[in-house]
């Protein structure tokens, strides 16, 4: 979720000068679409490098957060800020990064699975709605995905359990900026979820995700 600033100096923005002249298809008319944003500039320390979260409409983005609209986008929004606030997306980047910006050329390097056409073994729909991550997951997987390729009801699967994060995000209040740098407690498991999902549709072991989770411990 977006949250208040921390620190640094108030910007204004005077909408309706900003907004004169302005043709269809500009840029500046960008926040009449729902969009995801993430954070320009995250130091090589920080709890996360790559940052994303829903941008509401009627909001604008100014040079420290670059974003996508829903129409710039082939993904579902959701399925988005699963991918860009993974365990294994923040890991890939961080492997590349040699200083604190996030910049388009790396955004744009991503690596993302191809989605397809699949059939779920089982209803993953009220082991979400009961909370059961653990047999959702294990739903996910069978068949076990192609590496590189994610089955349609996966990423169906993942949308809405990053909805059910950003339910829980928007309405949480923070009590301290240390706060910031995690999930709450009804969060994470959801969130847990969805990168043993993730390492699995990229290919990678059980074995290989607890790696690249122990070596994010060890990068900060």
């Amino acid at each position: 979720a977006v949250r208040e600033a921390s620190q640094g100096e108030e910007l204004y923005l005077d909408v309706p000068r900003f907004l004169k002249d302005k043709r269809q298809g500009s840029k500046a008319l960008d926040h009449k679409y729902p969009k995801v944003g993430f954070q320009r500039s995250a130091p090589q320390n920080n709890f996360r490098r790559l940052i994303a979260a829903p941008v509401a409409v009627g909001q604008f983005c100014f040079d420290t957060v670059s974003y996508c609209t829903e129409a710039s986008s082939s993904l579902d929004l959701s399925l988005l800020l699963a991918l860009l606030n993974s365990k294994v997306l923040d890991w890939y980047f961080r492997l590349g990064s040699t200083n604190s910006k996030v910049n388009e050329y790396q955004f744009n390097a991503l690596p993302v699975p191809s989605i397809r056409e699949g059939t779920a073994s089982n209803d993953w729909r009220p082991l979400l709605k009961d909370g059961n991550w653990d047999e959702l997951i294990t739903t996910s997987l069978e068949p076990s995905p192609t590496p590189g390729i994610m089955p349609a009801y996966v990423a169906e699967m993942l949308a809405e359990m990053s909805r059910r994060i950003q339910s829980i995000e928007e309405k949480r209040v923070l009590h301290g900026r240390s706060e910031r740098a995690h999930l709450a407690p009804e969060s994470q498991p959801i969130q847990d979820a969805i990168d043993a999902v993730l390492f699995r549709c990229y290919g990678l072991a059980e074995e290989e995700g607890r790696y690249i989770s122990q070596r994010l411990k060890e990068m900060l």
